[in-house]
């Protein structure tokens, strides 16, 4: 302990504010507020506080304070103030990849950590916290804490190992994830207002410099050894869709013995991965890894077979247990006058064309230099729609009718998207779409206000103005198929309490996580930790749900974690089929 404050103060700086002037924190604690409940002392990562065993509060040592103010968050009584800088070495980001013929590109962008001092580097800027809010704000709740510590000790088996406990998927996480909203956001240096450690980047080192392993391979184990324990031995499990909720199932059902068949709607697995994700933003070498890996594991594929609401008895009868996992694969659409016009469609089918489009190294006749693409939303989903237009040399635009402060985009994406040249306005909405011959020619934009995050933007009146358009894609997000919500899984999607007094673990609300300076984070990890539990939880006699069938669209991490707790659900439950000689229900 005493080596890593040496090293965090000899590498130190000093992040702004009031006491920017003092050279070392200073912490004072309020003897009059103090409980003596402890709280300070078991969550210190320095311990630099302890306990006046004579009167019974708390007392510190600023000497060994670092600054990450973890104390400030998680005193009951606000007995405690810091003052002055945050000690902690400088984050060193890998610089984005500027590609100067943009035409055609399919070169990834975000390029990992590229060697092992630089990884220590950061790593040591990890504070080991003994109450990691990091892993809190991780949908997965990976033990970010171990590790880190694994690559401060230069021990690359040991992190994999540790990564497997939670994650089948760390290499596309670590490209996918919006860190800025789970892991990275609840860092405790990020909620003290300074940088959060990369973990994103970490994660990804561990995966780039060596693969993940296979299913059920562990530290020592050959790859591809199968299954490494009996306790899912007998069980065989149903798995409606193919996508990181249900791969992440049958990657754990798959571990534990069990007999897995995934039934999938399309020709080709990975919903969203596949279709949605950019090749320069997620490598196909990389999305093809977890398929190829249970496929080899002995998990039966069965592609092109739809499953409806209807067949789930038939499911039920074959199957021990059926986890639901569908994708949501509905798109949102404009229902605005002109919608309907040729030149109008949706994210999902314009990304499935043009990346495909991309890897053979085509040009489509819709689409070129002289062409003007109106996005409709400004999200992820977008931004990759907006991106890849400028990749086969066309004018995109982008608008939203949220306030850029608001707007549901990784900070990182949007950074990227407008250094590619790509318009977005923000506070921008669709009215309607004219076209001749009956396809688009020009939008009519209208502009809006929004007073802060809960409130809806109002559209402003007079404000019209028509835009030149040759196509407009609408990338408003998804919505799962109501049949199933209705028929199968019913009170899905869920819609979680944001209220931390609704919530049963009152150890979320003391955890520090819920900061003040970044309230946006805590309550997204709230409320994703109730998702979360429901998976666990069968939706009627022998049936899960997980990913978007449970909880809407959501993240590639979250919908991971969400698959692998129903499958531990399934294993700790072992339920069996009537038809099954001498089996209960």
């Amino acid at each position: 302990m005493v080596m890593q404050i040496d090293r965090l103060k000899k590498a130190g700086t000093k992040a702004g504010g009031a006491g920017a002037q003092l050279e070392a924190p200073l912490v004072r604690v309020l003897a009059e507020r103090c409980a003596g409940c402890q709280e300070c002392v078991v969550r210190c990562p320095t311990a630099a506080l302890s306990m006046d065993s004579q009167n019974w509060i708390a007392q510190a040592d600023s000497s060994l304070c670092v600054g990450c103010r973890q104390c400030v968050r998680t005193c009951p009584f606000s007995a405690i103030k810091v003052d002055g800088p945050m000690l902690v070495a400088e984050r060193k980001d890998p610089q984005p990849v500027h590609i100067e013929e943009l035409l055609g590109s399919v070169q990834e962008l975000r390029p990992g950590i590229s060697s092992w001092d630089d990884a220590v580097h950061e790593a040591e800027r990890c504070l080991s916290c003994p109450d990691p809010t990091c892993v809190k704000g991780c949908p997965a709740h990976n033990d970010i804490r171990g590790f880190i510590a694994a690559i401060r000790d230069r021990d690359l088996s040991e992190a994999h190992t540790i990564l497997r406990r939670t994650s089948v998927l760390p290499d596309i996480c670590s490209r996918a994830c919006d860190w800025s909203t789970q892991c990275e956001g609840a860092c405790s240096w990020n909620l003290a207002g300074g940088r959060a450690v990369a973990i994103g980047a970490l994660e990804r080192f561990v995966t780039d410099q060596e693969p993940v392993p296979a299913v059920g391979a562990v530290s020592g184990a050959a790859s591809g050894a199968g299954a490494v324990s009996e306790e899912g031995a007998g069980l065989s499990v149903g798995i409606i869709g193919a996508g990181p909720a249900g791969l992440a199932a049958a990657w754990e059902l798959r571990t534990a013995g069990a007999e897995v068949t995934v039934y999938e709607r399309d020709d080709e697995p990975l919903g969203v991965l596949r279709w949605g994700i950019p090749g320069f933003t997620l490598p196909d070498k990389v999305i093809r890894r977890p398929f190829d890996a249970l496929v080899k594991a002995g998990v039966s594929m069965k592609m092109g077979e739809a499953i409806l609401p209807g067949d789930l008895e038939r499911l039920l009868a074959t199957h021990d247990a059926v986890i639901v996992a569908n994708g949501a694969l509905e798109p949102l659409m404009m229902r605005v006058p002109g919608s309907d016009l040729a030149g109008v469609e949706d994210a999902t089918e314009f990304l499935s064309r043009m990346k495909a489009a991309l890897s053979a190294g085509e040009t489509p006749l819709d689409i070129g230099a002289d062409t003007t693409i109106l996005v409709i939303g400004a999200g992820n989903t977008a931004m990759d729609v907006a991106r890849t237009a400028r990749r086969f040399g066309a004018r995109a635009i982008a608008v939203d009718w949220m306030d850029r402060r608001f707007a549901a985009v990784r900070p990182d994406e949007l950074e990227e998207s407008l250094g590619e040249g790509v318009e977005v306005r923000f506070l921008t909405s669709l009215e309607r779409i004219e076209g001749v011959d009956g396809h688009v020619t020009r939008a009519s934009l209208v502009s809006t206000k929004q007073k802060d995050a809960k409130s809806l933007p109002k559209v402003l009146k007079d404000t019209s103005k028509m835009v030149d358009v040759d196509m407009v894609v609408m990338a408003m997000g998804y919505r799962v198929d109501a049949s199933f919500a209705k028929d199968v899984i019913p009170g899905t999607p869920v819609r979680p309490p944001l209220e931390p007094a609704k919530l049963p673990d009152r150890r979320w609300i003391a955890s520090g996580i819920l900061a003040v300076s970044q309230p946006r984070v805590g309550k997204m990890s709230l409320a994703r930790e109730v998702t979360l539990r429901r998976s666990g939880e069968p939706f009627r006699q022998r049936v899960w749900a997980a990913g978007d069938a449970l909880s809407g669209p959501s993240t590639v991490v979250g919908a991971m974690a969400q698959g692998k707790r129903a499958a531990r659900a399934v294993l700790a439950t072992k339920p069996s089929r009537p038809s099954r000689s001498g089996a209960g229900a």
